[in-house]
């Protein structure tokens, strides 16, 4: 697993030290995931989430940091950093970055509306028309490219794998537009209250990239159940899209590609995570879902999707 870093009590006092803050009160663990260690802190001046980033170096943290402020500068709903006395984004702990948020209230919920899917369609949308900030790397950090990491295991997955890359390299239409995306807006990455998108949460993976990958990404985490595609759902998210940003007829030929795309990738994060890189006896098989989905669509035939743009 991966090597977590242990907040006490003492060591979050000490790292807050250098913030406009005030009197700290009490903290509460929170759930990382695999690359962070997380506490929600409480001080005399408000809620706020300390993160000590495990595995991503200081150079992540300064794009991952950079795009929070000019999310902020841009008014788009997102969590707000917090910057030390001294203006820094981040400071250092033990040789890890540690960057501290205001904390959101909100809940996370798996089964979205078709309301809240509209609002999620509406906010990638605006996302997509921002400009970039400068610095953002222009590859998605484990999309096509990256799969040959593992082709020299053996293993069935791999195998697949292997076959779902030379069809997406042949299918996927190189001039499709590229921007500023997400790229991992599944269900728990948003924050909503009273079915109103509070934030889009953790942009971690953000990159300039195709954008119908990121519509693609959101398809699959968020419109799922039973780990079954809801077209339903699908069609309330693209709805939300194009009320700010119409696809055209080539992008919306194109998006049936791209959700087969999208789930092969997010599969091979978690083969590669939880079977290679941090072996979880638990979580060994997630990857499963996912492909499953990408073979789901890649069955569907093009009359079938084409609903989902009707009205």
């Amino acid at each position: 697993m991966a090597d977590y870093t242990k907040l006490t009590i003492k060591i979050v006092k000490k790292l807050i030290a250098g913030y406009d803050l005030g009197e700290f009160e009490s903290m509460t663990p929170l759930d990382g995931g695999q690359a962070n260690s997380s506490v929600k802190i409480s001080t005399k001046t408000g809620l706020f989430t300390l993160s000590v980033c495990d595995e991503k170096n200081q150079e992540e943290i300064q794009c991952l940091t950079r795009v929070l402020s000019h999310l902020e500068a841009q008014g788009f709903p997102a969590t707000r950093l917090v910057r030390t006395q001294s203006k820094k984004s981040f400071i250092l702990h033990g040789g890890k970055p540690v960057y501290i948020k205001e904390f959101l209230a909100g809940e996370v919920c798996s089964n979205l509306s078709p309301r809240m899917l509209v609002q999620v369609g509406q906010a990638m949308a605006k996302l997509h028309g921002l400009e970039a900030p400068q610095g953002l790397p222009k590859q998605f950090p484990y999309g096509l490219k990256t799969f040959n990491e593992i082709f020299d295991g053996n293993h069935p997955y791999v195998d697949w794998l292997r076959e779902k890359k030379k069809f997406l390299e042949t299918a996927i239409d190189p001039t499709m537009d590229k921007g500023f995306i997400h790229g991992d807006i599944f269900w728990d990455n948003l924050l909503f209250s009273d079915q109103s998108l509070v934030a889009i949460l953790d942009f971690e993976e953000a990159c300039i990239y195709y954008k119908l990958y990121d519509l693609g990404m959101a398809a699959v985490g968020c419109c799922a159940k039973s780990q079954t595609f809801s077209m339903d759902r699908v069609k309330q998210l693209v709805a939300g899209y194009q009320q700010v940003c119409p696809l055209g007829d080539a992008e919306k030929k194109q998006l049936k590609i791209f959700m087969e795309y999208a789930a092969v990738a997010a599969s091979f994060w978690r083969f590669r995570q939880y079977n290679l890189r941090y072996p979880t006896p638990d979580k060994k098989d997630n990857y499963l879902e996912l492909s499953s989905l990408a073979d789901q669509v890649h069955a569907m035939d093009k009359g079938q999707f084409s609903d989902i743009f009707k009205a």
